[in-house]
């Protein structure tokens, strides 16, 4: 399949010679090792996240003939700002080894564009006021690292973004586009927590507005992060066909509405979402089952991202939690599959410089 596929694209990169239009060829990817076998024990000490990437790159880093229609992994070290060049990093796609390259996100993709969306209801006073206070020192910690910055900001409730008529606030703007980091900080700084009928919020709805509506750059990493005490609505959730939380039950009208499917089918691959999830009620630090149509964490793991509890008294540092971090943490993976048709099992293997060992695995991953 790999043979054929180089063949089908030298017959197009030909073509595109003619023409004078040839991609600057740089680097092939290595073949797949041979005796590598998944390792029997392995330690799982280090943190680490990973998933599909689709995003292109802005620097092209591969020869299209010999390496015509590589994929990208996504890996995250939240707490790792070292390389990994005297390490050990191990790709197996249905138990088999690969030959892939790896370089840091950074190097390839411009810089990243970072949506925050906040829900305004009024149990969420604590949290806006952290956004407030730190969303320019979290932003300007990723300048200071060199990273080329937008922000946007989206206000929601059981409207999304907020709908002044319907759950009482009003700001400058319904939301703010990405922007420059100080636009944004401003911008945040107008949020106040007010009204909110029942207790769960149109999350997927605020998702896929911020998905459709912003002024995403092409070749830039797209962050997502929420921060929420509740469950989304969904399309269908009134009369509710599973049991919520502590037997809540959504009984009031929200616009757009989406499934949880909806929402992956859209972001996968493309973006990040984190969540700061404001423990009780709907979310607690034991929770393991994240099934639920109304429950955003899975999207958070689906997508390789960060859950973040804490306390519904606190406010959130937004530069102390993580999430800055992990961006600037982040290397994507390229390895050519045997087939694009089949889903397949991923993992990946990781060990530091130090010794340090993680690893984590994807299911089911259709390309």
């Amino acid at each position: 399949m790999k043979r054929l596929l180089k063949l089908s694209i030298l017959f197009v990169v030909i073509v595109l010679a003619s023409c004078g239009i040839i991609p600057v060829l740089q680097q092939d990817i290595p073949l797949d090792p041979i005796g590598v076998r998944v390792p029997s024990t392995w330690g799982n000490d280090l943190d680490i996240f990973f998933t599909i990437d689709k995003l292109p790159s802005s620097i092209p880093i591969f020869d299209p003939i010999s390496s015509p229609m590589p994929l990208k992994l996504k890996l995250s070290i939240p707490d790792y700002l070292g390389t990994l060049d005297n390490g050990k990093v191990m790709v197996f796609e249905d138990g088999k080894p690969q030959g892939f390259v790896i370089v840091k996100e950074t190097e390839v993709r411009i810089g990243a564009d970072i949506v925050f969306l906040v829900d305004t209801t009024g149990s969420m006073s604590d949290e806006i006021s952290g956004v407030k206070s730190s969303i320019q020192k979290f932003l300007q910690s990723l300048s200071d690292a060199g990273y080329d910055i937008k922000a946007a900001v989206i206000p929601f409730g059981d409207y999304a973004p907020g709908n002044p008529d319907y759950e009482g606030a009003s700001y400058s703007a319904p939301f703010i586009n990405l922007s420059d980091s100080e636009i944004a900080s401003n911008y945040a700084n107008e949020l106040v927590a007010y009204g909110g009928q029942d207790l769960p919020e149109n999350i997927y709805g605020a998702i896929m507005f911020a998905w459709n509506n912003m002024n995403w750059r092409a070749e830039t990493e797209r962050v997502i992060i929420l921060l929420t005490d509740a469950f989304s609505h969904y399309t269908g959730d009134q009369p509710p066909d599973v049991t919520w939380p502590n037997f809540i039950i959504p009984e009031n009208e929200f616009f757009d509405p989406y499934t949880k499917q909806d929402v992956f089918e859209a972001i996968y691959g493309y973006a990040t979402l984190h969540i700061i999830a404001s423990t009780g009620t709907f979310y607690y630090e034991s929770d393991t089952d994240f099934s639920h149509p109304g429950d955003p964490r899975e999207l958070v793991n689906a997508t390789g991202g960060l859950i973040i509890y804490q306390e519904g008294t606190e406010e959130p540092d937004l530069s102390e939690i993580g999430i800055a971090e992990y961006i600037l943490s982040s290397w994507l993976i390229f390895f050519e599959t045997d087939s694009y048709k089949n889903s397949h099992d991923l993992s990946v293997f990781v060990e530091l410089p130090n010794g340090t060992q993680g690893k984590e695995q994807l299911s089911g991953v259709i390309y």
